[in-house]
């Protein structure tokens, strides 16, 4: 098969690849009711191992770049979704805390690599203006299937819960496995090099380059803006879905109901994928200035909705409604980012650039979700969901000044 062929192969099963390997489906919806209420973990405990799971990933971040240049992206994502299945397998059997945590770290090496491998992918196999009009649409499409079938399956995921607890990760499991299948028909675009050398004298060659990476990054402006503006937006983001369980939690909402309002919110969320096209097309380079002013603002309003003595029904729907606009944003966030990312880099210096914004991401949301696990043992969900609101809102005021200089 031709290098054409290859990349027309592959950008044909991208999107189906994506919508069942983009993230664990048939879990999310109830993941932090089973972590609650199977494993005895409590709301700042969840957190806790959601602050840890970001300093996994960035220990196995030069590992997971050193790996995907030895054998190849596809031969890459075939072992990293191996991996994740081995991650739900320790989760399930896991009785304590500690094989939790060991859990958490198998996963972080499955999406060290996945979060690299995958897009790369995708733009070394699609060609128009090198990559960039067709990158975009076909992560479009795969992200908004994946929201789809996830919000469909997760319809279902409370009543499996209520059958039985662990049967919802049975089901992930398998979706797990179909994700294996379809890796294993991508086709190297790239073919990797045969080189001398041990794997830890990769591990070292790759501290050095992505040293150069990020020299490489803070040189440009808009790179550069980027990287600061994702330090903390993607913090607040990373820390969102603990709080919203924590609340919908604290107000005494069933499984069979909690897993509806989170599938219906994902459903949501992929439905406004297609908005990232609209969204850059009316406010050009302050499309995330937009979407993060918008996402703060409903934190702060969340947590003033629920303190209000007002109906029950009216205080949920307006709660359901703010989460939904969350939802919303963060699909067409994504796609931009990506986006945006890849546009100011090289062939070369792409999966060196990917892999620095993966380990400043870590960063954000390990810090992030530390201070917020803190602050749960301290005040309510409430009080978090006004403290996050009016922190982020003026640490992201400053940001955006800054910025005003600089072109995302």
């Amino acid at each position: 098969m031709n290098i054409i062929m290859k990349k027309k192969h592959n950008a044909r099963i991208y999107p189906i690849y994506k919508m069942f390997s983009w993230d664990l489906l048939f879990y999310y919806a109830i993941s932090f009711v089973f972590l609650v209420q199977v494993k005895n973990l409590s709301p700042a405990m969840v957190m806790f191992t959601d602050a840890l799971y970001p300093l996994f990933k960035i220990i196995n971040q030069i590992p997971a770049t050193a790996m995907i240049d030895k054998i190849g992206k596809a031969k890459s994502l075939i072992f990293a979704n191996i991996i994740l299945a081995i991650y739900l397998i320790i989760m399930i059997f896991a009785n304590n805390i500690g094989l939790v945590i060991l859990s958490y770290f198998i996963m972080a090496i499955a999406f060290s690599i996945k979060n690299v491998a995958e897009g790369n992918l995708l733009y070394d196999s699609v060609t128009s203006r090198n990559g960039k009009g067709m990158y975009s649409k076909l992560e479009e499409i795969g992200a908004r299937n994946y929201y789809y079938l996830d919000g469909i399956t997760s319809m279902l995921t409370g009543f499996t819960f209520v059958i039985n607890g662990y049967l919802p990760m049975f089901i992930s499991l398998v979706f797990v496995i179909i994700s294996v299948i379809i890796s294993t028909r991508f086709k190297e675009i790239y073919e990797t090099k045969e080189e001398s050398g041990s794997f830890k004298q990769k591990i070292l060659d790759y501290k050095e380059e992505l040293t150069t990476a990020s020299k490489f990054i803070f040189q440009s402006k808009r790179l550069q803006a980027i990287m600061v503006f994702v330090f903390f937006f993607n913090g607040i983001i990373y820390i969102s879905y603990t709080l919203r369980e924590s609340l919908l939690t604290e107000i005494n909402i069933s499984p069979e109901f909690f897993a509806i309002i989170i599938s219906t919110l994902t459903i949501i969320s992929g439905i406004c994928a297609s908005l990232q096209e609209k969204i850059h097309g009316i406010f050009k380079n302050r499309a995330l200035t937009f979407m993060a002013i918008i996402y703060v603002s409903t934190f702060l309003l969340v947590g003033l909705v629920t303190g209000l003595n007002i109906n029950w029904f009216v205080m949920i729907a307006i709660t359901l409604i703010l989460f939904a606009i969350q939802y919303a944003i963060q699909s067409p966030y994504n796609v931009l980012r990506a986006k945006y990312l890849k546009s100011f880099a090289t062939v070369s210096m792409r999966t060196k650039i990917d892999s620095t914004y993966n380990v400043i991401e870590s960063i954000s949301q390990s810090l992030m979700a530390f201070i917020s696990s803190y602050f749960l043992t301290v005040f309510t969900v409430r009080e978090n969901f006004i403290l996050t609101g009016a922190a982020f809102g003026i640490i992201l005021f400053i940001v955006l000044i800054w910025m005003r200089a600089r072109t995302i």
